[in-house]
């Protein structure tokens, strides 16, 4: 294993992991390049010192080697590679602050890498200064700080919690348990009282004032929160510490609303008829002083899709994406921090069925690194070419399949449920013991 500082001021890390896969139980020696931005991001205050930026750098602030998609022709020449996509045959270093609703230690490549990297030396003994810093400092944080703290220190417990495979466990297991217990004392210090939790700002309708996005959450805006079946995919790969809800707006008022939602499981998914809009909004999960999962006001991000059929019969998608910066929501919390992202700017294409951020396509013999593409594309990864794709009601029909349900959009029924799953989770209990 070796360790540099590049001209840029990177820092680097090179493992040397036996090649022979069947002596080999730690992480693949061929994994793309990771690298530690040299300097934090300041996210939390206007101090590079702060603990917080600290904490935040080692969490999120990654440079990656990617490839990009036929659609970025800055990329050429481009190859066939497997993915779906033709991309790009030269590797691009992207710089990732992590200053978006994703979670920390991205990308794992299944393996917990990006845990690792921050365990190892020369990060190690600044990572955990960081958070014992954090845990000697009594400066005043306002409590939408504390909150997002919390929830990437969370994030962060989530993943520590278990061990890596047995050679990378045993080089770095004691590491990832003292790391676990600073992380577990500290998500105790910052959490909030429940008042506290209650009185967080409801970011969306900023969105909704300064972006044009559809008021989801009024009642005569014509819009339905609805569940079928829980939990969501989403949810689970987050681990139940956010709960993504569920809108759609019919086309016309419904005289018999509960005939109306029980036809659409049965309506081709692809074309949903009297539906002009479908939208998921995801909010975050909290634990209170007494560490208690809560659920928050606060939107992480925001996916609309608006349906227009075209007299030919064909179906035109409008995309409107916001995704939370907490650099924008401290510095200007009337702005509710949600950034609108453009349907034609890169983003990471999902690998398989995970939501990971950056993610490498480990299944493609050819193609290990994250691949950029529009975000638009990305879109149609899981909802078809022309976005129409409902996966809410995109499954087989079981025999005896419940009722969609119409939830009260002011009521917290879907993160109940995602806070009664959490709670059965081994790392969860583990992170109670900081409580008592």
């Amino acid at each position: 294993m070796t360790w540099k500082i590049g001209r840029s001021g990177i820092l680097t890390i090179s493992l040397a992991i036996s090649s022979c896969p069947l002596l080999a139980q730690g992480a693949p020696p061929d994994l793309p390049h990771i690298a530690l931005l040299n300097t934090p991001a300041l996210i939390y205050s206007t101090r590079a010192d702060d603990p917080w930026n600290q904490i935040f750098h080692f969490l999120f602030s990654r440079r990656l080697q990617v490839r990009l998609s036929e659609e970025l022709p800055e990329g050429a020449p481009f190859l066939d590679l497997g993915v779906g996509t033709p991309v790009s045959k030269s590797l691009f270093e992207r710089d990732e602050i992590g200053d978006r609703a994703i979670d920390p230690f991205y990308p794992t490549f299944s393996v917990g890498f990006g845990a690792m990297l921050v365990l190892r030396d020369p990060a190690y003994p600044q990572f955990a200064k960081s958070l014992r810093s954090a845990l000697d400092d009594n400066s005043p944080r306002p409590t939408v700080a504390r909150a997002m703290m919390q929830s990437d220190l969370w994030g962060a417990y989530d993943e520590l919690s278990f061990a890596f495979l047995p050679d990378d466990e045993r080089a770095l297991g004691e590491r990832r348990k003292a790391v676990l217990d600073l992380i577990g004392r500290l998500i105790r210090k910052v959490a909030l009282t429940r008042d506290q939790i209650n009185a967080l700002p409801e970011n969306y309708s900023a969105a909704v004032s300064q972006h044009s996005f559809p008021d989801l959450f009024s009642k005569t805006s014509g819009w339905l929160e609805v569940k079928w079946f829980l939990p969501r995919q989403h949810d689970d790969e987050a681990r139940y510490r956010r709960v993504t809800r569920v809108f759609l707006k019919p086309t016309h008022p419904q005289h018999d609303l509960k005939k109306f939602l029980n036809s659409l499981p049965k309506d081709d998914p692809e074309k949903l008829r009297d539906v002009d809009g479908v939208a998921l909004i995801t909010q975050l999960i909290l634990l209170d002083s007494h560490g208690n999962p809560q659920p928050t006001k606060l939107t992480l991000e925001s996916q609309v899709r608006l349906f227009e059929h075209t007299p030919d019969g064909k179906l035109r998608t409008s995309l409107k994406v916001c995704e939370i910066s907490r650099k924008v929501l401290l510095e200007n919390p009337g702005s509710g921090g949600l950034v609108p992202e453009d349907d034609a700017g890169p983003v990471y294409l999902s690998s398989g069925g995970s939501y990971g951020f950056a993610e490498g396509h480990l299944t493609e013999r050819q193609v290990r690194e994250p691949v950029q593409v529009k975000l638009r594309t990305r879109c149609a990864r899981c909802h078809d070419e022309d976005l129409g794709l409902v996966r809410t009601f995109a499954i087989a029909r079981p025999p005896h399949a419940p009722p969609v349900k119409q939830l009260d959009s002011a009521g917290t029924e879907a993160a109940d449920f995602d806070i009664s799953e959490k709670r059965k989770q081994r790392a969860f209990q583990g992170l109670l013991t900081y409580f008592r």
